[in-house]
């Protein structure tokens, strides 16, 4: 009947084989010479056969060793290659990330993101799908995703959704505009501008409107559309002026294509955090998480500037 095995027998074992002598043998298992006695005498009671015959101080193995140890190594390699795993893992040395992200955040801030992590854990496959809000949420309700980037007003029980950051939109101008003058700018001087509006299916359609009723501004409406970035692009060809969300404004901004101005009265702007709520964030997920939360938190600072120095 075979006994149980252990695996400080088979590390005695092993470490026996390859260095032919106890002594040799305690030492790379950092233990003592009778303990590596003891469990190679524990093995060979529990296998049923000898392992070893003595010839002045070498232990040479039998055949049924040799046998036996064949087996033994490969088991160790496999372990040292699932302890290699282990470490990488814990590392961020290996694994994969999958994030949607609606345009706003998808086009530069989250591949930028993206870069700063991968400094940090080039390990790690990154895959970003740049898709609408309402698209973002479907993509986490189907639990694929491990992390969502969007601006909503609905809920799924499928999905955790937070607040990760709160900023003020901006009013976008063309360089040279006459109302860059003004270090803010209020809704009546929006009256009879060109202006270049989002879709009137977004949802900041309908606060901007509202924001605009407040000093009864009407301005004169020259194009429509659906991405933060299209819009900025309009405004730097000269078509208009705009509000728009604090991170395209920003990105235009840097590019010294647009001007910025702050709103009176602010207009938050909320980005949300989607999770898929069947399963908790991974800590790869986590450390890009604190990577965007960095990210957003110097942006802020950058508003908080602008509008000091305004």
């Amino acid at each position: 009947m075979l006994h149980r095995l252990s695996h400080r027998q088979l590390e005695a074992f092993r470490a026996v084989i390859e260095s032919g002598k106890v002594t040799t043998a305690a030492e790379l298992l950092n233990t003592t010479q009778p303990s590596i006695s003891r469990q190679i005498a524990d093995l060979e009671q529990a296998v049923g056969f000898r392992l070893f015959e003595r010839t002045g101080r070498t232990l040479m193995p039998t055949a049924e060793a040799l046998a036996l140890y064949e087996e033994v190594e490969r088991s160790f390699v496999g372990l040292a290659e699932i302890s290699r795993v282990v470490r990488d893992i814990r590392d961020f040395r290996q694994g994969g990330l999958s994030i949607a992200g609606m345009p706003a955040l998808a086009l530069k801030f989250l591949p930028q993101v993206m870069a700063d992590f991968a400094r940090i854990a080039p390990g790690i496959v990154v895959s970003l799908r740049a898709r609408s809000s309402q698209a973002v949420l479907q993509h986490l309700v189907s639990q694929q995703f491990d992390l969502g980037f969007a601006a909503l007003d609905t809920d799924h029980p499928a999905v955790r959704r937070s607040p990760i950051c709160t900023a003020p939109m901006m009013a976008v101008l063309p360089l040279g505009h006459p109302l860059a003058q003004k270090p803010r700018l209020e809704p009546a001087d929006f009256h009879d501008q060109a202006f270049v509006a989002l879709g009137a299916e977004i949802a900041t359609r309908t606060e901007t409107d509202a924001f605009l009723a407040l000093g009864q501004a009407r301005p004169r409406l020259v194009a429509v559309a659906q991405l933060s970035a299209s819009i900025c692009e309009l405004v730097a060809a000269g078509s208009g002026i705009s509000i728009v969300e604090p991170v395209t404004a920003l990105n235009f901004a840097e590019t010294g294509k647009v001007i910025l101005r702050p709103l009176h009265p602010q207009q938050p702007f909320r980005y949300d955090l989607l999770l898929p709520a069947l399963r908790e964030p991974s800590r790869v997920a986590m450390q890009f998480l604190t990577l965007v939360e960095e990210r957003f938190t110097a942006m802020n600072r950058r508003i908080e500037d602008m509008a000091v120095r305004g």
